[in-house]
């Protein structure tokens, strides 16, 4: 059976040494570090399961380095912070920035083991699909959707069809990074935006559903575009409505053209496929998940039902089953209650939205009645307590404090 690997940072020999004995004698496999520099190069070679992160060191403190593994997306896995003059402060800064929880030395046995276990039970990492899945996914899909990519990123026109969304997103920034100037919808497409444009250093001109672009004729159009073309100025036109483009644009040859549209979007076939690669992909930034998989009855509904021709709401799909799915099987009965859970939250927002007593209410009546249905919408869409948190905005502690007020329960 494969040992969960703990790697423990302090510049304390003593602490280092006592947390390894106690924490090897429960059955981990235990990786010590004095400063940042071991940290980091254990980190990177081993796939750890949990890190226990002291604040005070003399060459980089424990928050500096989990900001810069957060910004470099190179941790997978919670971390607990240490601190012998800790603060309730300290304590919130690093959760903000993505600790799992806070060990005020001296860390008596019973509260270590308590907090191991506890953070190798974290919440998943399932909260946003990010570049990472285009860029190391294997999974034949993606690697078609990579190379697609790849062979587009070079010509001077790309129209993308499609909404948008966290996927187009990722597909932006794996492109482009963040070279483009986007246009804005009360903005004219015209020579003054190509100073604009040029004033900025951007390479990219991105036209994300923009309206007015349809009013232009095909040979205003094309002239535009070859505008910005010949002065080394890429164009992206993002919209559902590619096929007015296709046509507008098909017979200019001044200009290299390529015409995707996002994955799934017209095809249900891609549907399965991609449920599996976004498991994979949260499984593998999940280590201590375990091995999970859909059986044939859950991919059926899924590739069945057109909600999920939306790749975002499939995404959001997947993160949900893994989450809350127990066993090894993801099977038809899951999907099903997660297709039902969101039928009751849309007849909830639907509900909301058609009921004006609300507005008739005092300010301050509204405020809590609004707060009781912002985090119960959190509670049955299944939202761990440390997320939520994140989320709203509001310090864990303050947060069972405010469910109790309003007289709700966290499953």
């Amino acid at each position: 059976m494969k040992k969960t690997k703990i790697l423990i940072v302090d510049d304390e020999v003593d602490i280092r040494q006592s947390l390894k004995e106690i924490l090897a004698d429960e059955g981990y496999k235990v990786y010590i570090a004095k400063n940042a520099d071991e940290a980091k190069k254990i980190q990177k070679d081993e796939n750890l399961d949990l890190v226990l992160l002291d604040i005070w060191m003399p060459d980089c403190d424990g928050i500096s380095l989990l900001r810069d593994w957060k910004k470099g997306n190179e941790l997978k896995c919670p971390v607990v912070m240490m601190s012998g003059h800790g603060t309730i402060d300290t304590a919130i800064e690093a959760t903000k920035i993505g600790a799992l929880d806070f060990l005020e030395k001296p860390i008596s046995l019973q509260k270590l083991l308590k907090t191991v276990s506890n953070s190798l039970k974290s919440p998943l990492n399932t909260t946003k699909l990010n570049r990472e899945f285009i860029e190391s996914n294997e999974h034949a899909c993606v690697k078609i959707l990579r190379d697609q990519l790849k062979s587009i990123k070079q010509e001077n026109l790309i129209c993308i069809e499609g909404l948008q969304g966290n996927f187009l997103n990722i597909i932006l920034e794996s492109l482009f990074e963040n070279d483009f100037f986007k246009l804005d919808a009360g903005t004219e497409l015209d020579i003054s935006l190509l100073k604009k444009v040029q004033a900025k250093g951007k390479n990219n001109l991105l036209i994300l559903q923009y309206e007015r672009l349809s009013n232009y004729s095909k040979e205003e159009l094309s002239g535009l575009i070859d505008l910005f073309c010949n002065n080394k100025i890429k164009v992206i036109i993002v919209d559902k409505r590619v096929n007015i483009f296709r046509s507008l644009l098909s017979e200019n040859k001044t200009f290299n053209k390529n015409f995707i549209a996002l994955p799934i979007a017209k095809n249900t076939d891609l549907i399965p496929e991609y449920a599996k690669a976004f498991l994979e992909f949260y499984i593998s930034q999940n280590l201590n998940t375990g091995y999970k998989y859909f059986d044939i009855s859950a991919l059926n509904i899924l590739r069945l039902n057109s909600y999920f021709l939306n790749i975002d709401y499939l995404d959001q799909c997947v993160a949900s089953l893994l989450s809350q799915t127990s066993g090894e099987l993801i099977d038809s009965e899951d999907v099903n209650q997660f297709l039902q859970r969101e039928d009751k939250k849309k007849q909830g927002s639907e509900k909301s939205l058609n009921n004006d007593s609300l507005y008739n209410k005092t300010l301050r009546d509204a405020r809590v009645e609004f707060e009781k249905d912002y985090f119960n919408f959190h509670i049955i869409k299944g939202t761990g307590t440390n997320e939520l948190a994140k989320i709203s905005g509001i310090e864990r502690t303050h947060l069972y404090r405010k469910l109790k007020q309003l007289g709700l329960k966290k499953k």
